[in-house]
């Protein structure tokens, strides 16, 4: 049963988890999931150890700082050794893009494993699709750059797309790619669509209106998969629902701005959310009136991704480097960090039977657990086994 969160960010219940079973958990998870997967390209003779990398790169990014000055104030308060700044960043400049998104795919498919083991992705999951933007100060025209909306000093970005899975139970990160400026929006949906059916069997994919377009639209169809995103105000909607009260069903041709040519036919729903107030969504599940207020609700677990991506930024180093692979390095390193807080999360809930509203484990808290799990050469004494 539910029970209090403590000011550290450890949910008490009846099995009164004590701080070295999680860390032997987690040490278990982490010789499971990413040392076989995320080498390092250093020598044999290499004063440094994996696991002195790994510390930094978790310091870094629990405290939301750069590898130099992580690397400055492990030195300093710590008698165990640390690389430097400058050579963390000189080993993660030697993997290839390829590289490190295959690693990272070989460390989400042995987190989907776990989940399956314990029967979570059976049947279908919903999921939601969407692009996160990391500011950049650089040259517009350096490599996978992108222009953003002005903010904070800067037009210019590195741009990622992942999809989520929106169930509070497992909100794993299945896929995660950078975007280019020439990249095209249902080339992504395709990317990650096509990856996700291969894993899971997706239910309503939700995206949000940036996504509204008739190539998106007919990929999705062609895909065979159900779509669910809220419609776009203008002339051709407006005058649809005119004088309309929900719920009502209309089928709506979207016409392409490019070619007059393209064109998709799909269901524009008008419903009433819970404040009573009117919504209009685009779909192309068969629905009738008496299932459409469930959009609403169904919709509102697309924020699921959001808090996704909340978390990440706090699994992230900062960085002014303009070489784009310790940049794409820091991101898929976040989405890791994220997908493993989840799975221990998920873990420790099941084998508690503790309804997983909000997380056993507090995201800072996992940070601090997996830094004193990369401060460990050898298995903890009487290591409790993840049973993975």
């Amino acid at each position: 049963m539910p029970s209090a969160v403590t000011k550290g960010g450890l949910r008490r219940n009846k099995t009164n988890l004590q701080r070295s079973s999680l860390i032997n958990k987690t040490w278990d998870l982490v010789q499971k999931v990413i040392v076989p997967n995320l080498k390092l390209k250093t020598h044999h003779n290499c004063k440094y150890s994996y696991n002195d990398f790994f510390k930094l790169l978790t310091y870094a990014g629990i405290n939301n700082g750069c590898a130099e000055g992580s690397a400055n104030n492990l030195n300093f308060y710590s008698e165990e050794s640390c690389p430097n700044g400058d050579t963390l960043l000189y080993h993660l400049k030697k993997f290839s893009t390829s590289e490190l998104l295959e690693s990272y795919e070989r460390i989400t498919d042995q987190v989907i494993s776990m989940a399956k083991n314990r029967d979570l992705l059976k049947g279908s999951v919903d999921c939601a699709i969407d692009f996160t933007d990391e500011l950049y100060y650089g040259d517009r025209t350096d490599p996978m750059v992108v222009g953003t909306k002005p903010q904070k000093g800067t037009s210019k970005a590195y741009r990622f797309a992942t999809i989520t899975l929106t169930d509070k139970e497992c909100r794993l990160t299945i896929r995660a790619v950078p975007v280019s400026a020439d990249t095209l929006k249902h080339e992504v949906v395709a990317d990650l669509v096509n990856y996700a059916k291969k894993r899971v069997e997706i239910g309503v994919l939700c995206i949000d209106r940036g996504f509204y377009s008739v190539d998106v639209f007919t990929t999705l169809d062609n895909l065979g998969v159900k779509y669910l995103i809220p419609a776009v105000q203008n002339p051709n909607t407006i005058r649809q629902i005119r004088g309309l009260y929900p719920p009502q069903i209309l089928p709506i041709t979207i016409k392409s701005q490019n070619s007059r040519t393209k064109s998709v036919t799909t269901n524009l729903v008008m419903v009433l959310d819970i404040e009573k107030e009117k919504r209009a969504f685009v779909t192309n599940m068969d629905l009738d009136r008496s299932n459409t207020r469930m959009l609403s609700k169904l919709y509102s677990k697309r924020w699921g991704i959001e808090t996704a991506y909340r978390v990440k930024n706090d699994f992230r180093p900062k960085t002014t480097s303009k070489n784009y692979i310790i940049r794409l390095f820091y991101f898929l390193f976040s989405v890791c960090l994220y997908n493993l807080w989840e799975i221990v999360n998920i873990i420790l809930s099941l084998v508690d039977q503790i309804d997983l509203k909000t997380p056993i484990i507090a995201a800072k808290l996992f940070g601090i657990i997996l830094l004193k799990v990369f401060q460990t050469e050898k298995a903890p004494p009487t290591s409790e086994k993840l049973l993975i």
